[in-house]
């Protein structure tokens, strides 16, 4: 159990504070059971996005709400991005080569995800990681079905960078921190001593 966390202000240090993260119109709701299923917790901000809909804080620690640090900010997709993202899905639709330059990528997210842009999330314990791990592979909610995928990798598989660290990589389209088109990877980590 955790005891009374500190500000991260405090920390003397630098750390990565914040991630951006974004959603599709109308899917703010679904955006914010995703998060809730992997074990944060949501705080709206009341703060216009610009796009209608407010800002919302995901803390990855729900004892710890720290607005400035440890938080994900995810909004609605704004349009200059939607507007880009129309036109790439065009051309993807129509450029054999560049469909399999994503289908490429793709298959290394989905299979081998070490060396595709992604940010982490820390669980406290291989115990809570295996929580997360076995509700992404057996309850997952009908609406995110086909839309998130789950690719664990623990001590002894070959594909481990160590025995300290169970990894697990997210695959999803319900949320971005870059480009749709190119889907989310997120990595669940929990880490022990040797």
């Amino acid at each position: 159990m955790l005891g009374s966390p500190t500000l991260l202000t405090d920390y003397p240090g630098r750390l990565v504070n914040h991630v951006e993260i974004l959603y599709q119109p109308g899917e703010r709701e679904l955006a914010k059971r995703f998060f809730e299923f992997l074990g944060c917790s949501i705080v709206d901000t009341e703060t216009d996005s610009g796009t209608g809909s407010s800002i919302l804080y995901v803390y990855p620690e729900p004892t710890c709400q720290d607005r400035l640090n440890n938080v994900i900010y995810l909004s609605e997709i704004r349009p200059p991005q939607r507007e880009f993202e129309r036109l790439l899905n065009e051309r993807l639709a129509d450029d054999d080569e560049l469909r399999a330059a994503l289908d490429a990528y793709d298959h290394k997210a989905r299979n081998e995800p070490h060396g595709i842009t992604h940010f982490g999330l820390r669980y406290p314990s291989f115990d809570d990681i295996e929580v997360v791990i076995g509700r992404v592979e057996n309850d997952l909610p009908d609406e995110m079905r086909g839309r998130v995928e789950i690719t664990p990798i623990r001590p002894g598989d070959p594909r481990s960078m160590t025995d300290e660290l169970i990894q697990a990589f997210v695959r999803t389209d319900i949320v971005c921190a870059g480009l749709f088109p190119l889907g989310q990877l997120i990595e669940l980590q929990a880490q022990r001593v040797l």
